[in-house]
């Protein structure tokens, strides 16, 4: 890892890696992932907003909203042995040398549908690791007004991410970096596809939602 990328994830909260893995695994896992089942999530909290009351931030959304995303899922992305090997020799060498601990992980892959409907609103993943991962994995270039957009709130400015093919995105959650990610438009030539991860040190307690009844996740 550069040490600008380093540098950045400390300081404002995350980094950007584009290009990440070799062309030719990247192809191989996207097929995989294309071809996979999904299904969909919906989530509704309306107490959550009052976890996240630690901030000045007049912006994020207050105690008397409800938080809530809708997407889909797939545990047999996360669980395959072709993704295991994918994320053992790329991404978590990435943060063993970023962070010199040895961790453990929570792996989802999720879709947000060009329906104008998929959705995550503003929050904090402080309470799903310390830290966290996001690997793009479409095909086409992205447009600008395709929706989709991954917005991070970091030294007093938005950052707007697209969800451009094999890129990879590092993220400090201890940092409190609040984020979202707007729908997918009707007109967007592909859903907004993703694998997210987030970590712990190994030894630690696992968030509770890493033990929860949820089946769409993989842990290791």
């Amino acid at each position: 890892m550069k040490f600008k990328q380093k540098e950045e994830y400390n300081k404002l909260g995350y980094t950007i890696i584009k290009d990440f893995l070799p062309s030719n695994t990247y192809e191989k896992l996207l097929e995989f992932y294309n071809n996979a089942s999904f299904k969909e999530v919906s989530i509704v909290r309306e107490e959550r907003y009052n976890l996240w009351q630690y901030t000045d931030d007049k912006n994020f959304p207050s105690t008397d909203e409800i938080y809530t995303n809708n997407f889909y899922s797939s545990f047999d992305v996360v669980d395959s042995d072709l993704y295991r090997k994918i994320f053992n020799e790329n991404i978590k060498p990435l943060f063993e040398e970023l962070l010199n601990e040895f961790l453990i992980f929570r792996h989802q892959a999720t879709k947000i549908k060009n329906n104008g409907k998929d959705h995550m609103r503003c929050h904090y993943d402080d309470y799903m690791g310390t830290d966290g991962y996001i690997l793009y994995l479409t095909k086409e270039l992205w447009k600008y007004d395709w929706g989709g957009q991954l917005q991070i709130y970091s030294s007093d400015r938005i950052e707007t991410v697209l969800p451009e093919p094999n890129k990879l995105i590092l993220i400090n959650h201890m940092k409190k970096t609040p984020h979202w990610v707007t729908p997918v438009n009707v007109w967007a030539k592909e859903d907004r596809n993703n694998i997210i991860g987030f970590c712990v040190k190994k030894g630690k307690e696992l968030p509770d939602t890493w033990t929860g009844d949820r089946n769409d996740y993989a842990v290791y």
